[in-house]
């Protein structure tokens, strides 16, 4: 539906009511330099969504839509910008909509929360809205357009949000130089990468990151009973499907498996989590093991024990598991460093098995 009226000034109050007065946000002329606001303003909310995004509206509801307005700035060429700002179900929402839109070759900016300009695409996150802005072409003129709009509805929105909780898992080594997208169903995980067509995780939330090609999933439950329970569930979709091959569960919580290209996924739970790291196609074995057994050790560690592990941490290894390198705990704070003696071993809970620990 089209919606007539002038933008107004946004109100200073906080909390933020709820519903939002999105109109409050839009820039008006006097806002602006070169740009005004054409006549008319669009409105959707809850299912109106679908007639303005065809084919598109279905991962805005599964990250929590609630409502959108769109309002055409013009120049006086006759160019235009496009300004859509929406109302998520809360911050976590936005963000991860704006994960899942933005990619690490945008151009990062200080607008919101966070922002990134890719061509001339422009999205922002503050707070429980996303801001996307969308421009003519990818000239110099069109961008300061996208920024100055940006920049003027950052202004009017006095609103502030966190990151979600689950980021704080990740290892930095992986959260600063990776594409990290924040996910809340089955949708947004099968366009990152498609382990089953229907729902076998079931999942609260989830992360994904990638980085040199190698990918982490983490995924979180309500409870650690209900992620252990799943993972059972999990496992045995796995071992049963004709998709993947060499499915070994050495260990109650882990199992590893190698799908039809070839590359290797390694599969644990721990606490309300389950978390999956998937290599590139395997063309030197120890390499891998190293590379997985490094970024597996660290995320154990973070989920299970909260340890901030620094470079220096990392763990050397003695031998190899079930294709895993063991880890010895030289280094890492609260362990016994590491010896040449093979005759002194002891178990090391290590995300809930034994793991045979050097001393």
């Amino acid at each position: 539906m089209v919606m007539s009226g002038q933008a107004q000034k946004a109100p200073e109050t906080s909390p933020p009511p709820s519903p939002l007065d999105l109109r409050a946000f839009l820039p008006a002329a006097g806002d602006l330099q070169v740009w005004e606001p054409k006549p008319d303003f669009q409105h959707f909310k809850g299912d109106d969504l679908f007639l303005y995004i065809d084919g598109g509206a279905e991962i805005y509801r599964e990250y929590g839509f609630k409502q959108v307005v769109v309002q055409d700035y013009q120049d006086k060429k006759g160019r235009s910008i496009t300004l859509e700002i929406f109302e998520m179900a809360g911050p976590e929402s936005a963000f991860g909509m704006f994960t899942f839109k933005s990619t690490p070759k945008g151009r990062p900016y200080g607008i919101g929360q966070e922002a990134r300009l890719e061509d001339y695409y422009l999205n922002f996150w503050k707070g429980l809205c996303l801001v996307t802005l969308t421009g003519f072409d990818a000239g110099e003129e069109c961008v300061q357009g996208l920024l100055q709009i940006a920049r003027a509805v950052n202004a009017r929105m006095p609103l502030k949000g966190s990151r979600p909780s689950l980021l704080e898992i990740l290892p930095k080594e992986w959260a600063a130089a990776s594409r990290v997208i924040y996910f809340r169903g089955l949708l947004a995980l099968n366009n990152i990468h498609t382990f089953f067509p229907q729902d076998v995780f079931r999942f609260k939330e989830g992360l994904a990151a990638e980085q040199d090609k190698f990918k982490i999933f983490i995924l979180r439950y309500a409870t650690p009973a209900e992620a252990r329970q799943r993972f059972q569930a999990v496992h045995a979709a796995f071992a049963g499907s004709s998709a993947y091959k060499d499915v070994k569960r050495p260990m109650e919580n882990y199992f590893e498996a190698t799908d039809d290209r070839g590359r290797k996924l390694y599969v644990q739970t721990c606490d309300d989590h389950i978390s999956l790291i998937l290599t590139p196609t395997a063309t030197d074995r120890w390499s891998i093991a190293w590379r997985i057994s490094n970024d597996f050790t660290m995320l154990s560690f973070r989920i299970c024990s909260g340890i901030q592990l620094k470079k220096a941490w990392i763990p050397t290894y003695v031998g190899t598991t079930s294709g895993f390198p063991i880890p010895t705990a030289a280094g890492a704070p609260g362990f016994a460093r590491g010896s040449t003696s093979a005759s002194k071993a002891r178990p090391l809970t290590f995300v809930g098995t034994s793991l045979p620990l050097r001393e």
